[in-house]
Parts: C-alpha cells; structure tokens; sequence
C-alpha cells in the first residue's frame, strides 16, 4: 500500500507539527506502508532551520506561487491552492499512490479532491476544529470534505459535530491522538521539601473557552487557607496582556506565572513538574477533543484534575486516572482541588493510572495502526465501487 500525505508547510520546520508528522510517518512504515509526501507552499516571513529528514524519506515541496504583493489575502490563499493542486497531480503521476492523505489543516483538501478524483484515488482527509466548525471553512474546503471517501477525527464529539453542520462524507473515523511525548508510568514524586509549596499547572490556550478565570477564582477561594499555593500557566500569545490584567485584579500578583507561548515538549515539562494539572475547560464551547497538553501531562504521570465536558469524560476515569469537577462550577473545582492537596499520597496513583491508561492506547504505533486500517477501508470500498458490488 502507498499513500501519498500532503502535509502543511510547518512539517519543514522544527515545530510540533513537525515531530508529530514526522512519528505517524516512521510508525506507518514500521507497520509496512509506504509513503510518500507533499508539503503545501510555504507562508512568506523569515526562514527557518529545515527540520525534514531528508536522510530517512524524500519531501516533495510546493514552491510558493509569485503573487503581487497587493493582492489579498483570499486570492493569495487561491494561488497557493492552486499551486498545491497542480504540484500534487505530477507527484501522483510520478509515484502512483493507491490513496491521499491530506493531514491538517483541512483546507488543503480543497487542492487535494480534484486530483483524487482524476485519478481515481480514495480521499483521506484529517478533521481539524476549524472542519468541526463547519461556519469556519471556506467553500471549498467544504466541498472537498463533504465528498472525501473518509475524516478521520480525533473524538465522538467531533464527528457529532461535524454530522450536525452537515459535513457527512461516506465515513467518519474516530481515531484518538497520541501523544507528543513519551510515557512515564514510574515519575517521581515531589521532594519532600517542596510538599508546603504545592503547585498547580495549566498549559493550553489563553481564550475564555480555557476556563482559566474559573481556575483564578477557584486559586482565590483555596489561597485562604493554603497561604502557599502557586499556580504556573504555560501559554502565551495575543491573550497574555489581558490575562495578567485578570491575575492583577484578582489580586494573585505573585502567585500566579505566565510563562508565554511554550512548545508542547517544554509545556509538557511545566506541567510534568506541578503536584496536579488543572484542565478548566468550559461546556458549550467548542472543546470537542481532549487537549494535546492533557495527554502529555497524563504521559509523564500527572495527577489530573479536568472538568466533565464529554471528551475528558471518555478519556479519564474518575477517581482512577484522574479526578473530574463538574464543567464551569467554581466550587467543584475548589473541592476536587482541596481533597487531592489534603491527601498527597493519592497524587502518585493518579499519576501512574494516567500513564499506564495513555501508554496503553495513545502511542504512535496505535495511532499508526488506526490510521492503516482506515486506509485497508476506504480501499476496500473503493475496489467494491469500482466493480460495481
């Protein structure tokens, strides 16, 4: 089987696209499928150390079309489009594929449709939040995703999603992600003369949906009688400013760190190094997978508190591989916080609960199997229409 993956320009640079990309495509080979790969036109600013390992696979790269520069963006987002679909046709002439796998963001399946359908080959498309929120996608985007021979999505609650906002192709896969780092059922506890100074850790995004207020409030309630406690937010971005505003206000100046924007590996060491993460995420908007830096925290054997939206309840067992609070009550996460802190010898359970469950079911080679038998579907399918059973 050969499968030809298009993939967004950041699988070229060292990010952590990158090195998930680069982990699918090692597992995938591993488990016997050959691939080949596309990268879409790289977005014009400063270059980039080049992070593709030209000595393990070959990467097609679409050269980025010549564009006035007063031309805006949407035509400028056509060109490239345009660009990607004409390069991807001569690459699946060159190397034959038996199907296409555009990864995310899906909007490269805009280029990627009218080649499969040239040339007759299935269609594999990744769903991304932005395909979930069916109002976000651009009309051919749309299009491509609707008439894919598969999605492949990250959880239930997207696929629910997407069938809601009418993006119903002939199959929607649900195949969990995996993990950007290693798993680490057997990590230590704190030093013991760190158990006076408990921390708490965040990492995600900055927005409103991250529930970070509620978390700042719930800080506020314990703080009265844990004088001590700390918490640590790995994140940054256009949100920062506002955010220490909020921690100011909330008069946490001092007890509260924003580190700014961190790569998931360096997130991961923040949130590695907290008695418990805290995931706060609010019901209702648009949290329809469990987040990148939750799975980490669970791999390095992280005591975890989450709220109850859907997709941490299919991930986490109460009580067993972490401890869930009911979605957006200040109070129940105050409670849930307050009962770990006072029990610290049950922060070690929780920690290797989560990593034996992640080790179990979230690694490469799990991920890279999902994907294959995916792939074994739509072929199979597709054979069948072709002989008309």
């Amino acid at each position: 089987m050969r499968v030809l993956h298009v993939l967004d320009a950041a699988c070229a640079r060292p990010t952590d696209y990158a090195r998930r990309t680069h982990a699918l495509l090692a597992a995938l080979r591993a488990q016997g499928v050959q691939t080949v790969h596309l990268s879409a036109p790289a977005a014009a600013g400063p270059e980039s150390p080049d992070a593709w390992p030209d000595h393990a696979r070959h990467l097609y790269r679409t050269p980025a079309p010549r564009t006035p520069r007063w031309l805006s963006g949407a035509c400028a987002d056509l060109a490239n489009g345009a660009a990607l679909a004409l390069r991807l046709r001569r690459v699946a002439r060159l190397t034959r594929p038996d199907l296409i796998h555009v990864h995310a963001p899906s909007v490269h399946a805009s280029a990627a449709w009218p080649v499969a359908r040239l040339r007759r080959l299935p269609l594999v498309v990744d769903a991304d939040r932005r395909t979930a929120a069916g109002s976000r996608m651009l009309p051919l985007e749309r299009f491509a995703c609707v008439r894919a021979d598969a999605l492949a999505t990250p959880s239930a609650e997207m696929r629910a999603a997407l069938r809601a906002g009418g993006v119903r192709p002939r199959r929607i896969a649900v195949l969990p992600p995996a993990v950007d780092v290693l798993a680490a059922p057997g990590c230590g506890a704190r030093p013991p003369d760190m158990l006076d100074a408990p921390l708490l850790a965040y990492a995600g995004g900055l927005d409103a949906a991250a529930g970070l207020d509620l978390l700042l409030a719930a800080l506020r309630d314990l703080r009265h009688t844990r004088r001590t406690l700390r918490l640590l937010i790995a994140g940054g971005g256009a949100g920062t400013e506002t955010l220490e505003a909020r921690i100011a206000a909330a008069g946490l100046n001092g007890y509260v760190r924003v580190t700014g924007r961190l790569a998931g590996r360096r997130a991961a060491d923040v949130l590695a190094r907290a008695d418990v993460a805290v995931f706060p995420a609010l019901p209702g908007h648009g949290a329809l997978a469990p987040s990148r830096h939750l799975l980490n925290a669970m791999a390095q054997g992280c005591a975890v508190v989450a709220s109850d939206i859907p997709c941490h309840r299919d991930l986490l067992v109460h009580g067993h591989s972490g401890m869930l609070f009911a979605a957006g009550s200040r109070k129940a996460l105050a409670d849930v916080l307050a009962q770990l802190l006072e029990a610290p010898w049950r922060l070690r359970p929780l920690g290797q609960a989560a990593a034996q469950c992640i080790a179990a079911t979230h690694d490469w080679t799990s991920a890279a199997a999902r994907y294959r038998r995916l792939y074994e579907t739509v072929l199979s399918d597709a054979r069948r229409g072709r002989h008309g059973c």
